[in-house]
């Protein structure tokens, strides 16, 4: 009875390990990230360095900081995947790989949130955005992982069939010398495949960089919505808010052989009573560790400072006393009559310093609708995975 015992214990051990397996590699997975774009409340207040933010399905906490005057600005952004960070996280591989589509899609639902000083006023945005479509995702590949599992299961087999026989035997045996030799030779066997086990955990873990790194341009499409609110602490106990508009916005980007990229943009945008529409394209070049873009936006705009208008802001708009333009990305309403059209191109680039931090930064150059030169701007974010 005691030997049905053991075995019983040790078939327990086994099922478990070979499920612990499977654990640790989709552990592996779901905590590795292709890309760190900009957070999407940043991009609608128009501080990030691209215009044309690129698609992303982030499953870590980040956080975005605007680097003004060569420093670090108290302007932050933050965003992440409530769904996914505390429900499907936390699931093993069967259960997530057992959910509808419907489910897994809305595991991708991203919300941000962030504050930024833009031409001398305080700006809150918040922002929900929703990855509809995502050609290559590691954490889908049911066939990497079971590429991944599959000799290391072998490997920790062997291992613990030997553990089980000895276990059995050091029962069996009377003699103590011969205990503490079984002993020694179980403490060999679990140092040897303790060694094993993190020998494989560096092999996943380079197999899915290495994933990542061949997709990090991978084709994707997002859609988003977010809104923005101006505000001024106005005193000590009090402060001013005000809610200055919205937009929806659609972007994708499509895959251009092994270093290539082109993202799309557009962008519909409600201050007050006026509407600003945006178009852009940008074409990317590089790898997952640095990569440069060149970008084109055309937008039409409905909402704009004209300071040879005789009545810049709308008789509602009590921030209009504080405005100082700057980075000209500010979401006060302007008593505009009629529409203007103006072109930004901007050229830059993303390095990664490190795992988890970007330096994201560009040049942006803005024309009016006749090519005139307009705005010079120099524009760095730093991007930081809370991992």
């Amino acid at each position: 009875m005691p030997k049905i015992l053991i075995l019983f214990a040790s078939f327990i051990l086994f099922i478990s390990s070979i499920q612990a397996q499977d654990d640790e590699v989709y552990d592996e997975i779901k905590n590795a990230e292709m890309s760190i774009p900009s957070a999407p409340a940043f991009a609608m207040l128009g501080v990030n360095p691209e215009i044309v933010t690129r698609p992303s399905n982030l499953k870590s906490f980040k956080v975005d900081w605007r680097v003004k005057n060569y420093n670090l600005a108290p302007d932050l952004a933050l965003e992440a995947q409530p769904l996914w960070h505390f429900y499907y996280k936390k699931r093993s591989f069967d259960e997530y790989a057992a959910a509808s589509r419907f489910a897994k899609k809305l595991s991708t639902l991203s919300l941000s949130a962030g504050t930024a000083k833009i031409d001398n006023i305080n700006h809150a945005s918040y922002s929900v955005k929703l990855n509809l479509y995502k050609k290559n995702d590691v954490i889908n590949d049911t066939l990497l992982l079971k590429q991944l599992t599959s000799e290391h299961k072998h490997q920790q087999d062997r291992f613990n069939q030997q553990i089980d026989s000895l276990v059995i035997l050091r029962y069996q045996t009377t003699d103590p010398k011969r205990k503490d030799e079984i002993e020694r030779e179980l403490d060999v066997i679990r140092y040897e495949m303790k060694n094993a086990h993190e020998i494989s955990r560096l092999k996943y873990r380079n197999i899915i960089d290495q994933y990542n790194a061949e997709n990090w341009n991978n084709t994707m499409l997002d859609a988003a919505f977010g809104s923005v609110y101006t505000y001024d602490n106005a005193g000590i106990d009090s402060l001013k808010v005000k809610r200055a508009g919205f937009a929806i916005w659609l972007n994708g980007c499509l895959k251009m052989g092994d270093h290539g990229l082109v993202s799309g943009l557009f962008r519909y945008t409600k201050i007050g009573n006026s509407a600003n529409k945006m178009f852009g394209l940008n074409l990317r070049y590089g790898s997952q560790r640095y990569n440069f873009y060149a970008e084109v936006v055309y937008e039409v705009l409905g909402n704009y400072f004209d300071p040879n208008q005789e009545f810049t802001f709308d008789e509602e708009e009590y921030f209009a006393g504080k405005y100082i333009e700057d980075i000209g990305s500010g979401w006060l309403d302007f008593n505009n009559t009629e529409s203007k059209t103006q072109y930004t191109m901007a050229y830059g680039g993303d390095f990664k310093l490190s795992k988890n931090i970007l330096l994201n930064f560009a040049l942006r150059t803005q024309f009016t609708s006749e090519i005139k030169l307009t705005r010079l701007l120099p524009v760095a974010n730093i991007i930081c995975l809370m991992k």
